[in-house]
């Protein structure tokens, strides 16, 4: 098969992604609400927690401030699972995680696009700016929100959103930020080798 064919392959199988999860959210949303305490990403497939600050405690560790060092941010989620946040979606302990830093880009990518801040999220359909409950609700307006993404040329560091105009920045992992857990597939992107980390 020639450069060209599998070009065109490609650009099918892209378009035809696309519409599949347009026609499974909604007439094309951004957003489509499960009903059982999770949010889909049309546009990834990712599966987002609705609530972006629970304070519910997991895997032992308390978060009733919403906001977690790095490390005890990784064991929370891996601890969360139906019954906690107001989920009933029958997940199971090691089933959620945090976003990569390629995931946090493709969670913001429209938003920017369109100059939405404070946050930088849309809203249901994707082409207003998001307000309380449509479709994610106590979003921290004005926080950071870690990422899994380990800095690669710091260890102590990781990428973490500012939410409310969008950069990822490198925040040592000692420091408290916010957790908002995500479940299901994965965004690949140009940083996909930084993705990858191990909890120690």
């Amino acid at each position: 098969m020639n450069a060209g064919r599998i070009v065109v392959l490609i650009a099918f199988l892209l378009l035809f992604g696309t519409w599949a999860y347009a026609d499974d959210c909604g007439g094309g949303w951004r957003y489509a609400d499960n009903l059982d305490g999770t949010i889909t990403d049309c546009r990834t497939g990712l599966i987002w927690l609705k609530n972006a600050k629970c304070t519910d405690t997991s895997n032992g560790i308390a978060n009733s401030n919403g906001y977690l060092t790095w490390h005890d941010a990784m064991k929370w989620v891996k601890g969360l699972h139906s019954g906690l946040c107001q989920l009933n979606d029958f997940s199971t302990i090691g089933d959620w995680r945090l976003p990569t830093r390629t995931e946090w880009m493709a969670m913001i990518a429209g938003a920017k696009s369109k100059g939405f801040t404070q946050p930088m999220l849309t809203n249901w359909a994707g082409d207003e700016k998001w307000t309380n409950g449509n479709p994610f609700f106590d979003v921290q307006v004005f926080g950071y929100y870690w990422s899994s993404t380990t800095v690669p040329w710091d260890k102590t560091s990781t990428w973490a959103l500012d939410i409310a105009d969008g950069p990822l920045e490198q925040v040592s992992k000692s420091l408290t930020e916010y957790v908002w857990p995500i479940r299901a597939g994965q965004v690949a992107g140009n940083d996909a080798s930084f993705d990858t980390v191990t909890v120690e």
